[in-house]
């Protein structure tokens, strides 16, 4: 059995992105010029950050968020929500010339998503900001970012946490000019399948898992986890790697399920798991998500046990 550990007090910082999500429900994407109905629409709080944020806040972490908003009713909207979760929002700037993000995303009947991201606010985000949380991040036991926000501030988030001894973890997600360079600053590398690809020049198939990985390498990765879906994740450390298979579940919406695995990772790491530990239990949260609409869909760490216990003892 897998058990769901935590150590008394974990402190993560999520250097990352805050949007507002507006989820079309429909039965099959739109071909170019075309016009479909969709079932139903819905507004939740996202970006990538944010649900990284919340995913390790539910799971007991304390969490601090480092990113930008707009002065305006999503961005006010985004802090409450992110306060409500119990999120440290101290070094979340509030900016009057910028909009919060948003992001358009259509999820068809299996569950499958498109999204369209306007960045907003969280392209202001830069080093400076970095520079002001320096002691939030150097009582970090993990420092979490990814490729939503200025590249100025990823570089600075990773140079700064690895010149404080703090591990760091980096979901490049979307793959963006310049993330290559990158990546030899981060402890833990997070791609999907598709990101894994750009970055590497491989696919991850199961056949192709070694050469996928070594193109990786090839670019200064150190620890790397691979989200493959419904086919689960691979681990690669210490020059090996395996897959940790996924948990079967019933999709309705995958959007946010690679944020609550990064997220959950997050914490799994920092309370001293072993990476193929944390990507388990990683993926457990992960499969709870999907079972649920709107990127806002975490669940506890108690759930999480919970779900495991059941499908170790089916």
């Amino acid at each position: 059995m897998l058990e769901v550990e935590m150590k008394d007090q974990i402190n993560i910082v999520v250097v990352g992105s805050i949007n507002t999500d507006l989820t079309t429900y429909l039965d099959a994407f739109p071909k170019q010029n075309e016009t479909v109905m969709a079932r139903n629409y819905e507004t939740a709080f996202g970006g990538k950050g944010l649900n990284q944020a919340v995913a390790a806040a539910r799971f007991g972490a304390n969490v601090t968020m480092i990113g930008c908003i707009g002065n305006d009713d999503f961005g006010a909207q985004a802090l409450a929500h992110l306060a409500n979760e119990g999120v440290n929002c101290q070094h979340v700037t509030v900016l009057d010339d910028a909009n919060t993000g948003v992001a358009t995303i259509q999820v068809d009947k299996d569950g499958n998503n498109m999204i369209s991201v306007v960045p907003g606010a969280n392209r202001a985000l830069c080093a400076a900001h970095i520079e002001r949380a320096k002691a939030v991040i150097g009582a970090a036991d993990i420092v979490l970012t990814q490729g939503e926000i200025g590249m100025g501030a990823i570089r600075r988030a990773l140079e700064l946490a690895r010149e404080l001894g703090v591990r760091t973890i980096l979901n490049p997600a979307p793959v963006r000019e310049g993330l290559r360079n990158l990546i030899p600053f981060a402890s833990i590398l997070t791609p999907n399948e598709t990101e894994t690809e750009i970055l590497g020049g491989v696919y991850p198939s199961a056949d192709n898992t070694a050469s996928a990985l070594a193109g990786l390498y090839e670019l200064g990765a150190q620890e790397i986890v691979i989200t493959c879906g419904g086919r689960g994740s691979v681990v690669a450390t210490d020059g090996s790697h395996m897959a940790i298979p996924a948990y079967s579940v019933d999709a309705v919406d995958t959007t946010g399920a690679g944020d609550v695995f990064n997220g959950v990772l997050a914490v799994g790491v920092a309370s001293g798991l072993d990476l193929g530990r944390a990507a388990r239990q990683a993926s457990a949260a992960a499969a709870i998500s999907v079972t649920r609409k709107t990127a806002n869909a975490a669940p506890s760490r108690l759930e999480t046990q919970c779900f495991i216990d059941e499908a170790d003892h089916g």
